[in-house]
């Protein structure tokens, strides 16, 4: 881990300022923490300074801080009387926390009560708010990285394969995703990447139709959309299948979003830009009628979280790098007839690609 924090004080010169603040607070789900220093709970805040790492958290956290930390000095912060919130407190009166200067904070990640607090306390620190300063090192995996991806996207084709024979009418969405959580856990995933998205009928037209309790009919599209954490890295799969056998229309469709995955994943390699990859799928799309029908971008990266760098869309300036893993998921949307997307994850490497998914795509009638 000490490899990463200290790419992330080589950030220093260039944002301007001497120190850098990483925040995790429970109920609060954004944090870089866990991968500049391996920590995994949801209390905690990380200072890195020019020659010094500190990580703070509560007595509740003390064996695991000790047992996941690396690269930082554990500091279990002390009832202190002094107004303000605990952690900025500790840093204000903990004599071993040293630190000056203009200090980076991230802007989506700290909570607002904490930033208000740290300038109220630190009235001479100027507090520099950041914008994916640690993402974009994140963005560039490292192998052990690529192989819990990997293994992510295994765990995840294997589901699939074992939820297609339970697809049937009268089987409702929200079934099949509790199959899906509960495969996942009983082949060694963390837990799920986000809530299963099961999608029947007009609900396929739903970009993020989260599973329902809606029965699934015959002569349907049925869209899932879901994956696993493994080791704190997850996977991200689309399918879509027919119920039954499909019509001329849903063959169109279904057709048209293959062609424009197939082609937006074959178009990936080192320096191609992420706008150009989204244009590559969307002119397919729009050529075949259905250009107002995709409604979302292309794809997004994978890091430890779901939604990461780089961003695959139009108004990106990302550029892909080799180790960047990505998905490539273009859909059709539309209302009262249903919808379609196909999503893979994708590793840059410095050649071309590597498709992380082995789920077939060509469509499948049950």
């Amino acid at each position: 881990m000490q490899h990463r924090i200290d790419a992330l004080r080589n950030k220093f010169h260039k944002l301007g300022i001497s120190n850098f603040i990483v925040t995790k607070f429970e109920n609060h789900s954004y944090s870089n923490i866990r991968y500049l220093c391996g920590y995994t709970g949801s209390n905690g805040i990380i200072l890195v300074t020019p020659k010094n790492a500190y990580f703070l958290t509560d007595g509740r956290y003390i064996n695991q801080a000790k047992r996941e930390i690396k690269g930082a000095e554990v500091i279990i912060y002390s009832n202190r009387t002094q107004p303000g919130n605990v952690f900025v407190k500790e840093l204000k009166y903990n004599s071993n926390v040293k630190f000056e200067g203009k200090t980076g904070i991230e802007a989506k990640g700290t909570n607002p009560a904490f930033y208000h607090s740290m300038r109220e306390v630190f009235p001479n620190v100027e507090l520099v708010l950041t914008d994916s300063v640690v993402e974009k090192i994140a963005a560039v995996k490292e192998a052990d990285e690529i192989h819990a991806l990997k293994e992510a996207a295994k765990i995840t084709d294997a589901v699939f394969a074992e939820i297609l024979p339970l697809v049937k009418p009268g089987v409702r969405e929200i079934e099949l995703s509790a199959e899906i959580s509960y495969r996942h856990l009983m082949k060694g995933a963390d837990k799920d990447s986000f809530d299963a998205i099961v999608a029947s009928g007009p609900r396929s037209a739903l970009p993020h139709g989260v599973a329902s309790s809606r029965k699934i009919k015959s002569g349907e599209f049925v869209t899932f959309d879901f994956g696993c954490i493994y080791v704190g890295y997850p996977s991200d799969m689309t399918r879509t299948i027919v119920v039954g056998k499909a019509t001329t229309e849903m063959r169109k469709v279904y057709n048209t979003v293959l062609e424009a995955q197939i082609a937006g994943v074959e178009a990936i390699a080192p320096g191609v830009k992420c706008a150009d990859l989204d244009g590559i799928a969307r002119k397919i799309i729009t050529d075949a009628g259905y250009g107002d029908k995709f409604t979302h971008s292309l794809g997004h990266g994978l890091s430890q979280i779901v939604h990461a760098l780089p961003v695959l869309a139009a108004s990106s300036k990302d550029t892909l790098e080799p180790n960047n893993v990505v998905t490539v998921e273009p859909g059709i949307y539309i209302e009262n007839f249903g919808g379609v997307r196909i999503e893979d994850d994708v590793l840059v490497t410095e050649t071309g690609y590597e498709i992380f998914n082995t789920s077939p795509k060509d469509l499948i009638e049950l």
